[in-house]
């Protein structure tokens, strides 16, 4: 009986520190942006389109993040692929080079015509293309270029 009494305390407890977190900050630091990637995630069809680099390393996909406002230099990797079909794995890669503004959000969008990806930068909450569109071939990925990313991200602003 205690058990049980002790166990529904701690669960309880839990919950209210976990409620207390709530709501989560999404306010944009000043002469900041915030950027989100790109994720189409329906069914067997995945498509991604991210930042490459982070702390001028490559890396995978990030959660939006706030970075520093002016012009930038962004590397970008699209990887699209369908679930359960082996070698359909994909990847495009694009340079941009944008200027963007303090406390707006941005976002990369995409569009895939046969094996051509088109890539560009929005503003969230208008829809508004705020860089030039870059069109980029998909290609199965290559094993040894983890050195070239490397270098890419070295010369990013990001």
């Amino acid at each position: 009986m205690k058990s049980k009494s002790l166990i529904l305390l701690c669960l309880s407890g839990l919950l209210v520190n976990g409620c207390s977190v709530l709501p989560l900050q999404t306010k944009i630091k000043e002469n900041h942006f915030r950027f989100e990637n790109f994720k189409r995630d329906i069914e067997n069809d995945k498509e991604y389109v991210h930042l490459l680099c982070a702390n001028h390393k490559p890396v995978g996909w990030t959660q939006p993040k706030q970075y520093p406002s002016g012009e930038h230099d962004l590397w970008v990797r699209a990887v699209t692929y369908r679930s359960h079909i082996p070698h359909s794995r994909k990847e495009a890669f694009a340079h941009i080079k944008v200027t963007l503004e303090p406390e707006k959000s941005y976002m990369l969008n995409r569009e895939i015509r046969g094996d051509k990806i088109a890539m560009w930068i929005q503003e969230v909450d208008t829809g508004t293309c705020v860089s030039e569109v870059v069109t980029a071939q998909l290609e199965r990925p290559l094993g040894w270029d983890y050195h070239q990313r490397v270098q890419q991200c070295r010369q990013g602003s990001i």
